[in-house]
């Protein structure tokens, strides 16, 4: 009698062990509109310079995926097929959908997934403009034209500022979200010797929590960055 009275209590233990360390619960819902997935085993893994972790996983199954649990904290992961990133996703309290499609991924239904797909799809139109544009310079007609050479290098330049501007825009208003970081991440993983203007405009205007985060710090040390009001 008192051993099974001592296991109740340890079990009881446990479980309220268990509530106590998940502040809130995800769940995604996958749905898959292009080839190559069918019946694949899926995996949520984190990707951290110093180590890969697998944080869930599941089967497709009928162009369908699901995957739920605890969180305890907002991660920013990918969604991978074997060791192959696919999309990236914020792992965070709330219901999430995926969508992979032909044309493109993307994630909907939660806070930072909404906020950083919508800057992926504005840098997205940047980008095809500029791309759109850019193919104007081979035409045969334009080679041989320096004034319209000229205007659409203009045109390229005012493109990349208005980009600019886009994303200095909504960092501005996100610093203080995860989905700020994520966007920094980004921008931020070609390698280079210097810290490009973009950057430096972002970080000059960033405040201390941003520049805090493990992320922005490593990339801040690693390029000994200093603002100048340090």
């Amino acid at each position: 009698m008192l051993r099974q009275y001592v296991k109740s209590i340890l079990v009881t233990a446990s479980v309220l062990l268990a509530i106590s360390s998940c502040s809130g619960h995800y769940r995604i819902d996958g749905i898959v509109e292009t080839i190559g997935y069918e019946g694949r085993q899926l995996y949520l893994t984190e990707l951290l310079p110093w180590k890969t972790t697998r944080l869930d996983s599941c089967k497709v199954e009928n162009g369908r995926f699901r995957m739920k649990g605890c969180v305890d904290s907002i991660k920013l992961v990918f969604l991978c097929k074997d060791e192959y990133p696919i999309v990236p996703v914020y792992m965070e309290r709330g219901h999430a959908t995926i969508r992979l499609t032909p044309t493109g991924n993307t994630v909907s239904g939660t806070r930072q997934n909404d906020l950083f797909f919508s800057f992926l799809r504005d840098k997205t139109a940047c980008d095809n403009r500029y791309e759109e544009v850019s193919q104007k310079r081979f035409s045969r007609e334009i080679q041989s034209d320096a004034v319209s050479l000229q205007m659409i290098q203009d045109s390229l330049l005012s493109i990349v500022g208005d980009c600019e501007e886009m994303i200095c825009k909504f960092m501005s208003r996100n610093y203080d979200e995860p989905a700020a970081v994520g966007v920094f991440m980004m921008l931020s993983v070609a390698p280079t010797t210097e810290i490009p203007s973009l950057l430096k405009r972002i970080l000059d205007a960033a405040p201390q929590e941003f520049l805090a985060n493990s992320y922005v710090k490593g990339y801040t040390e690693r390029m000994n960055y200093a603002r100048k009001d340090q």
